[in-house]
């Protein structure tokens, strides 16, 4: 398939998935945005990496333990290895949109699943817009996840009377990837180039 033909066929299924969005109970939002920092062990650093999440969301972190002993590490089940924050509703939007400037709004193709999840990482926490240097803290990395859902997904997920959701009803990786490019003008790249200056 040319590239022409290529670009025809996406402006069709965008076409397309504007069509289905008129439907209420089709049209996708952005659910969450989860923030993570693996530390590896518990103690001062992962302190401090809390300190960086709660600065960024506004929100308390929690620490994430890990779920099996790994000798080669000296690692034990159920200590204290990273901390972790979600972001829901109108916060998770604005959140969205300052985390994005970090990547020049790009996101790597292979980056989104056809569960309407994807994710990028951020090398530097003080180049998001708002965040100083401090040195008592030092310079953190953290990934980002998001995911894009429809209005009755949380019945999948939660506690009383679970029921499966239809696979039609899920957001596509191609839908996901239309959605982030009309909501935050994202655009999907197949490789990012890093930016040194």
């Amino acid at each position: 398939m040319s590239t022409k033909a290529k670009k025809k066929a996406l402006k069709l299924q965008e076409k397309e998935y504007d069509t289905i969005w008129k439907n209420p109970m089709k049209k996708p939002y952005l659910e969450k945005i989860v923030l993570n920092i693996g530390v590896g062990s518990g103690g001062e650093e992962l302190e401090r990496a809390s300190t960086v999440l709660e600065t960024i969301s506004g929100k308390t972190p929690v620490k994430t333990l890990s779920k099996k002993n790994v000798k080669e590490f000296n690692l034990r089940k159920g200590r204290p290895i990273g901390t972790m924050v979600t972001i829901r509703g109108a916060e998770a939007e604005k959140l969205l949109k300052r985390l994005l400037i970090v990547t020049n709004n790009k996101i790597l193709r292979r980056s989104f699943d056809n569960y309407g999840n994807f994710g990028f990482g951020i090398t530097e926490h003080i180049t998001i817009p708002g965040i100083d240097y401090e040195t008592e803290i030092g310079i953190w990395g953290l990934n980002v996840v998001g995911r894009i859902a429809r209005p009755g997904m949380r019945v999948r997920y939660r506690r009383k009377k679970k029921t499966k959701v239809p696979s039609h009803h899920y957001v596509s990786r191609d839908e996901t990837q239309y959605f982030l490019k009309k909501n935050y003008g994202v655009d999907i790249v197949e490789k990012i180039e890093q930016d040194y200056a």
